[in-house]
C-alpha cells in the first residue's frame, strides 16, 4: 500500500506543481464552457428576439386589433407622416415596422362569411436584411394569424391552462443536453491525462524505471488509475460547473425560467457517484490502450476513436430513455441513461445500484487487465 501512495502522490506532484497542466486541464475547460456557451445564448437571443421591443409605426389602428399590441413586444406609434418617410427609417435601421390598415378594417370584418365579403388587405413593412425588423416581422405575423383564426370562430379552444411547471421544463432540457455533453467533458479529461502517464512515460523511459524496482507493478498500474481518476474527475467537475452555470444565460430567449433549485443533496450525490465510476472506467479503458502505444501521439490516435463511441452513445441515452433494469449494466450506456434520468427527476434505487456496480466492476476489470500488461516484459519494452 505504501507503494501505491506513492505512485499517486508522483503522478499528484506531476500534475498539481505543473501549473500549465493544471490551468488547461482544471480551470480552463470550465472556463471555457462557460464563456461559449454564454456567447451562444446571445447570439441565440439576438436571433429568436427574446425579450425585444420592436419600434412600430401603425395607420389607421383599428380598435379589434390594437390589443394586439401590447408594449412588451411592440413600442407603437401613430403614424404623422408620408409612407415614405417610414420605408426609408426601416431600411436605415431607425424603425422595425411599419404596418397600415385600411380605414375600413373594422367594418369589414363584421362582414365576414357573407358571400360579398371582401378581405381587407394590411400592408406590412420590414426590413428582411435586419434581424430585428426580420423577427418583429414574424412575431406580427403570428399575431395576425392568431387574430384571424379566432375571428373565424369555426371552434373553441378551452383554455384549460398549461400544467407543466418550470421545474418539469428545466428537467427536460438538462436531460436533453446533460448527458452527452457531460460524458463528452469526461472523457476529454482523462484523455488529457492518461496518454501522457502512461504512453508519455514509456516513451521517455521513466516507466521503465519505475518497473524495475522491487515495487509490484500492479500496485503501479492501480496507483496510476486511481490518481488519474481524481485528476480527471476535477476536470469533469469543473467542465459540469462551467456547463451548469452557463446554462441560463444559453437558454435566455429561448426558454426563462431554469430552476436547479429541484435537485436535492440525493441527486447531486448520484451524480457525483455516476461521475466518479464513469471516470474510474474511462481512466482504465484509455490506460489499457496507452500501455499498448509506443508514444503520445499513437495513444491518441488509438484512443480518438472511442470518443465518437461516447458522442453516440450519450445521443442515444437521450433519445431511448430508461428501460429494463439490466440495460444498465452496460458500460458508458448506463451512465449516458442514469445522468438523463438524474436530469429529468426519475432515478430508480435499482438501476443507481446496477449503474455504480456495473462501472465499478468493469473497471476493476480493466485494471486487471492493465496489470497484466504491465507484468508483460514484451507490452511495456516493446520499442
Amino acid at each position: 500500500m505504501k507503494a501505491m501512495a506513492a505512485v499517486i502522490r508522483k503522478e499528484f506532484a506531476r500534475f498539481f506543481l505543473d501549473r500549465r497542466m493544471l490551468i488547461t486541464t482544471v480551470i480552463l475547460p470550465g472556463v471555457l464552457i462557460y464563456l461559449v456557451y454564454t456567447i451562444m445564448g446571445l447570439f441565440v437571443t439576438n436571433v429568436a428576439g427574446g425579450g425585444a421591443v420592436y419600434r412600430t409605426v401603425v395607420r389607421d389602428m383599428p380598435a379589434t386589433v390594437s390589443a394586439l399590441f401590447n408594449g412588451e413586444t411592440f413600442e407603437v406609434s401613430p403614424a404623422t407622416e408620408e409612407d415614405g418617410y417610414y420605408k426609408r427609417q426601416i431600411v436605415e435601421g431607425g424603425l422595425e415596422l411599419y404596418v397600415v390598415f385600411p380605414a375600413w378594417f373594422d367594418e369589414s370584418i363584421k362582414d365576414f362569411g357573407k358571400e360579398d365579403y371582401e378581405a381587407p388587405e394590411i400592408a406590412v413593412y420590414y426590413n428582411s436584411a435586419e434581424e430585428r425588423s426580420s423577427a418583429a416581422y414574424s412575431a406580427l405575423v403570428a399575431l395576425l394569424d392568431a387574430f384571424e383564426d379566432l375571428n373565424a370562430n369555426l371552434f373553441d379552444i378551452a383554455a384549460g391552462g398549461d400544467l407543466g411547471t418550470p421545474q418539469s421544463a428545466t428537467a427536460y432540457i438538462l436531460s436533453a443536453i446533460v448527458p452527452m455533453v457531460l460524458l463528452v467533458l469526461l472523457f476529454s479529461g482523462c484523455m488529457a491525462v492518461a496518454p501522457e502517464s502512461i504512453a508519455g512515460e514509456k516513451e521517455r523511459g521513466t516507466l521503465a524505471t519505475m518497473l524495475v524496482t522491487p515495487v509490484k507493478r500492479s500496485h503501479i498500474a492501480i496507483g496510476k488509475i486511481i490518481s488519474l481518476s481524481c485528476i480527471s474527475l476535477l476536470s469533469g467537475v469543473s467542465s459540469f460547473l462551467g456547463l451548469i452555470l452557463s446554462l441560463p444565460n444559453l437558454m435566455k430567449g429561448v426558454f426563462d425560467g431554469i430552476d436547479l433549485s429541484m435537485f436535492g443533496f440525493g441527486h447531486y450525490a448520484a451524480l457525483l457517484g455516476v461521475m466518479l465510476t464513469t471516470v474510474l472506467l474511462l481512466v482504465a479503458a484509455i490506460s489499457c490502450v496507452s500501455a499498448l502505444a509506443k508514444s503520445v501521439k499513437e495513444a491518441n490516435s488509438y484512443v480518438g476513436p472511442m470518443n465518437i463511441i461516447v458522442i453516440v452513445v450519450g445521443l442515444l441515452s437521450s433519445f431511448t430513455g430508461g428501460g429494463s433494469p439490466f440495460l444498465y449494466l452496460i458500460p458508458v450506456y448506463n451512465s449516458a441513461m442514469m445522468i438523463t434520468d438524474i436530469m429529468s427527476l426519475s432515478v430508480s434505487p435499482l438501476a443507481l445500484a446496477f449503474t455504480l456496480l456495473s462501472n465499478a466492476a468493469f473497471a476493476c476489470g480493466l485494471a486487471f487487465l492493465l496489470t497484466r500488461m504491465f507484468n508483460s516484459e514484451k507490452i511495456m519494452f516493446d520499442k
